[in-house]
């Protein structure tokens, strides 16, 4: 499943059922490879992304919420990352603009973005990996 800050409800709709239902989620924030000219993109490094920790972290916390987890059973680095979230959860937008990514996307013009991307709950599709390609899974909240 992908899910973003966009798609949070939805997402943690779908966890939450799983975990109702018994199973283990585990939900990882991406990060991203910082290109570097001298190695191949496969050696590059990796860079933890605010906006991926914040994404993950919405969605760790919706998930709790929604399936109403004891905090015992969540992992110390889940509830960092809920936690995280919750604390700029009111300023999702600035935030994502003062971050390392959202400015190379300001430096570059892409306001437009960074808005796209804090726009908290504006989606309903649950992208679902199948094969090599994720296809829509439309959920009803």
């Amino acid at each position: 499943i992908a899910g973003c800050l966009r798609n949070v409800a939805a997402v943690a709709d779908v966890l939450a059922s799983l975990v109702i239902a018994g199973k283990r989620v585990a939900v990882i924030a991406a990060g991203e490879r910082w290109a570097n000219e001298s190695a191949r993109v496969s050696d590059a490094a990796l860079r933890p992304a605010l906006e991926d920790m914040l994404g993950a972290g919405a969605i760790i916390a919706a998930t709790v919420a929604v399936a109403r987890l004891d905090q015992a059973l969540v992992s110390a680095e889940a509830r960092a990352a809920a936690a995280v979230f919750r604390d700029v959860d009111s300023n999702l937008e600035s935030t994502l603009m003062q971050c390392s990514s959202g400015q190379e996307l300001l430096e570059r013009g892409w306001l437009d973005d960074v808005v796209t991307a804090a726009a908290l709950n504006a989606d309903d599709c649950v992208p679902v990996l199948q094969g090599h390609a994720y296809v829509a899974r439309l959920e009803a909240r």
